[in-house]
């Protein structure tokens, strides 16, 4: 419990240090500000390039396509920014030698590698909430139409913030497995997309976590019984991905 304490304000202290807070919002909470405006403004800078019945496309953006709109460019690039952000939550510990003195005054590594994942985890938690409710606020105010409510928006980054602790959580494991920070980064980032390829199978695409990201954008029917599986999946391998991680830490030689 001691380490747990301990490192928990060191979390704190160094993401403040290194401007991690900073990051992180910037990279989720901005696209809640930008993707409405964006498609506000683009009938107008495209009035002038494209015929009047092509730009009269985009002029029909409802509140419900700006949302998914901004659920999906949250994926694209808010994925990037959490995956290259904490890329060296082990790593960099074990690279800089910074657990010599932790573990000589007995430190444990279950209280590091859970203080480090419910620390990032309510953060990102923290962050994707007011991304969504910030979202939500401006679209009601720059488009008309659609279906989307305060209850859909809850519900939906529910789902986002399931599927980030879960990223988090394999980050945070190869963070562990890898001496270089940057190869977990890139292999979180290759998994996350590649797995969306599977949302296209219907028979199996259930199982797999990007179909969270799937059913978030299904705004009539977000919460349906085919979400139930994937969720208990997810903690599932939350749980069995911070034990793993917690095993290779008391592996490692920090020396």
């Amino acid at each position: 419990m001691n380490s747990f304490k301990a490192y928990f304000k060191k979390e704190i202290l160094e993401s403040v240090r290194t401007n991690k807070y900073l990051i992180l919002f910037v990279g989720i909470v901005f696209w809640a500000l930008l993707d409405p405006l964006m498609l506000k403004l683009m009938p107008l800078l495209l009035s002038n390039y494209l015929p009047a019945d092509m730009s009269a496309l985009f002029s029909d953006f409802t509140r419900d396509t700006a949302f998914q709109s901004f659920l999906k460019d949250l994926f694209q690039i808010g994925t990037i920014f959490i995956a290259f952000t904490l890329m060296g939550l082990i790593s960099n510990e074990v690279y800089h030698k910074r657990l010599v003195f932790p573990y000589s005054r007995g430190a444990e590594p279950a209280g590091i590698v859970l203080a480090k994942y419910i620390h990032y985890a309510l953060i990102l938690s923290v962050f994707i909430l007011i991304a969504f409710l910030t979202n939500y606020f401006y679209i009601n105010h720059l488009f008309e139409g659609g279906i989307v409510s305060i209850v859909i928006v809850l519900k939906s980054s529910l789902l986002y913030i399931i599927y980030y602790c879960l990223l988090l959580s394999i980050l945070l494991f190869f963070s562990s497995v890898f001496k270089r920070s940057l190869v977990s980064g890139i292999t979180v980032l290759v998994l996350s997309y590649s797995l969306s390829i599977f949302n296209q199978f219907k028979s199996i695409r259930t199982y797999f976590p990007n179909y969270l990201l799937l059913e978030a954008t299904d705004i009539r029917y977000i919460f349906d019984k085919s979400v139930i599986p994937i969720i208990i999946i997810s903690f599932c391998i939350i749980i069995i991905l911070v034990f793993f991680s917690i095993l290779r830490m008391r592996k490692i030689d920090v020396a």
